[in-house]
């Protein structure tokens, strides 16, 4: 044979070899995108796959996972179960049996939304939601006591970070937060929420007890840029325990009732065999007027709250001193309009001691505010005072003051500055102060 024919020979050759390498190469491709077919009849099924790993599986364990089962369609009437759509269209090719077109919901893939507002950045899925917004505040404090040396400091005064939403359904709510500056004691809020109708819900864990309508608005929620001396004596703020409450008759009524441990917050234990007991019931008949001093809300008619409320906590063997149970009764009332807003709230308690003669205290606090210029400046006023206890004469605590409120983005972004003066008659002493204090919420 010439060399000319030898060099056409080996190019032919070559290129067989070529694609027969190819062809086995693909072989398992092939397989793996539905060349595979076996069908198998097995205690009254027949078992059709295009899969050979779920075929291998099913020949080993007898497990064939997801599938499609079409009973009473087999030849002479058997369970026919597939392993994939292909199989189906596989074994009618087959069997001579006429061609399927197999619609198929399409899968709802899951969703999340990330967004911001109003210094809450809130991430949400199909099951849950995250709201997480972080408040601090910073401080200027000018002190001028009458017996002492007048002084300034800086401070951060709060630095909270909160975490709210739901989970698994939307009337299962959750709260966690925490104030960084207290290093003793951080942990604010911890609970739970369940919603089996607005009108009737159910909170557990801890969280501010129902009691005092200054001390249930938020720090950052404030006219004054601290809460009166009548409320931090009277409403002692968060505790550990439950709550059963709701809103009816279209949001009017507002009730709230719970039982908690009544040593405060963050603490582990009940330190005696009795409970502190919190009642509040809250009246608005022209709708919802929120938690929140300063008029942001009233357009064309007035908002108008008012509630009463009970706590009872028997303190009685909770140390080894003389310990005082306490009963207090209070009422509160708020009213806005056109960016007026009023506040009054009193409170009585009976202090009734292990040994010794049982004492009455009370007081009260009223605040009027005004916007200058609407949602942007606001100016108000405080009168608050009360009396330790009534078997010691003249020795009334009264607070006066005034605060001036500049609100770049309502609460969220805001300056505030307040002239207080505090007369404790029993020390015969005036101190006075001077604060002023930036809040912003991200």
């Amino acid at each position: 044979m010439s060399s000319s024919h030898q060099s056409l020979r080996f190019p032919r050759i070559s290129a067989v070899v070529v694609a027969t390498l190819l062809m086995l190469a693909l072989v398992p491709a092939a397989l793996g995108q539905g060349a595979f077919y076996a069908e198998e009849e097995k205690d009254g099924r027949i078992y059709v796959f295009n899969k050979m790993n779920v075929y291998q599986l099913w020949k080993e364990s007898g497990e064939i996972g997801v599938s499609i089962t079409r009973p009473g369609e087999g030849p002479n009437g058997e369970t026919l179960i597939f392993d994939s759509d292909e199989a189906i269209h596989l074994y009618n090719f087959r069997h001579s049996r006429p061609g399927e077109v197999l619609i198929r919901p399409e899968e709802k893939k899951p969703v999340m939304k990330v967004s911001w507002k109003d210094g809450k950045t809130t991430i949400e899925t199909d099951n849950a939601l995250l709201n997480i917004s972080n408040r601090v505040q910073i401080r200027f404090t000018h002190e001028d006591p009458e017996n002492g040396n007048s002084k300034g400091s800086f401070r951060i005064r709060r630095a909270k970070t909160k975490f709210d939403g739901w989970f698994y359904r939307k009337n299962m709510t959750y709260e966690l937060q925490l104030n960084w500056p207290d290093t003793a004691n951080p942990l604010e809020d911890a609970n739970f929420n369940f919603a089996h109708s607005r009108a009737f819900q159910v909170k557990a864990g801890q969280f501010k007890v129902p009691f005092g309508r200054q001390e249930l608005t938020s720090s950052g929620s404030q006219q004054f840029v601290d809460r009166s001396i009548v409320s931090n004596e009277f409403a002692r703020g968060r505790d550990i325990g439950v709550q059963f409450w709701g809103l009816t008759l279209g949001n009017r009524i507002d009730w709230r009732i719970g039982a908690f441990n009544g040593n405060g917050r963050t603490v582990s234990a009940n330190d005696n065999d009795a409970f502190q007991y919190n009642a509040r019931v809250t009246w608005q008949p022209w709708g919802d007027v929120k938690y929140s001093e300063g008029d942001f809300e009233s357009s064309d008619r007035p908002l108008f709250a008012i509630a009463g409320q009970y706590e009872n906590n028997d303190r009685a063997g909770a140390t080894t001193g003389n310990d005082v149970s306490r009963e207090i009764l209070g009422a509160d009332a708020v009213f806005k309009y056109k960016g007026f807003s009023a506040f009054a709230e009193y409170f009585t308690r009976d202090n009734e001691p292990e040994t010794g003669a049982e004492t009455e205290a009370g007081g009260f606090n009223v605040q009027l505010g005004y916007f200058i210029v609407r949602n942007k400046f606001e100016i108000a006023g405080r009168y608050a005072t009360w009396d330790p206890s009534d078997a010691v004469g003249n020795n009334n605590r009264t607070e006066t003051g005034v605060a001036f409120n500049w609100f770049i983005n309502k609460h969220n972004l805001k300056l505030q500055g307040d002239l207080r003066q505090v007369e404790d008659d029993a020390a015969n002493t005036t101190n006075r102060e001077a604060r002023v204090q930036l809040q912003f919420i991200f």
